[in-house]
């Protein structure tokens, strides 16, 4: 999910008694989006959260950790769009268009896949993480199945063995396609990228 910053010097303001990891980490999704995610220094989210650096770090340890932290709070709140917005598609088709458009980045600045890439570079090492991890991309891909159930179910769609492999690899052929999108790489924008993903989920659905 990218935020949308005003000035480039914008700035959070802070309540009385704030949760200040959570304060910290919307000021990085400021800082990140204005500067991007290879070059944000802490100094940068410090002034965008009204506190010191050293404030931060209190609470973080190391820049790498906030902007794992940040990444966790962006796919969590898009986990919560992402439900609220499939619930309120009847069409099966729809809803894996839908869930497909979701999934994938707006644009070679989107700021989720970029921190996706970021973490990916230098991955935590913690377990916690880790499984945080691994259930967002669990998750997304069992959204992705139950779609496909329901499709199967109503005729819309034709069966095959394994819904939940069949969701799995589409979200790998996914995960593919964004890093091109990513790379700006010529005639592959995210509108190719939609459509190669929707296809390649049809392909094996079409009846």
């Amino acid at each position: 999910m990218t935020a949308k910053p005003g000035a480039a010097a914008a700035s959070l303001t802070r309540p009385e008694r704030p949760d200040v990891r959570a304060h910290v980490l919307r000021a990085a999704l400021l800082a990140i989006d204005e500067v991007g995610p290879e070059r944000v220094r802490v100094r940068d989210i410090a002034e965008r959260a009204g506190m010191s650096s050293g404030h931060v770090m209190y609470y973080f340890g190391r820049r790498d950790r906030i902007l794992v932290s940040t990444l966790l709070l962006s796919e969590d709140e898009l986990a919560e769009r992402r439900t609220a917005e499939l619930a309120a598609v009847a069409d099966p088709r729809r809803a894996l268009v839908r869930l497909v458009e979701l999934y994938l980045p707006t644009g070679p600045g989107d700021v989720r896949w970029r921190l996706w890439a970021q973490v990916v570079a230098r991955p935590p090492r913690d377990e916690e993480t880790l499984t945080r991890i691994a259930s967002f991309t669990g998750a997304w891909a069992g959204e992705l199945a139950g779609i496909v159930a329901r499709g199967i179910g109503r005729g819309v769609f034709r069966p095959v063995d394994d819904t939940g492999e069949h969701a799995l690899r589409t979200c790998h052929v996914m995960d593919g396609l964004a890093y091109d999108v990513l790379l700006g790489l010529p005639g592959r924008d995210a509108a190719w990228a939609r459509e190669q993903a929707v296809r390649a989920a049809l392909r094996e659905l079409e009846p």
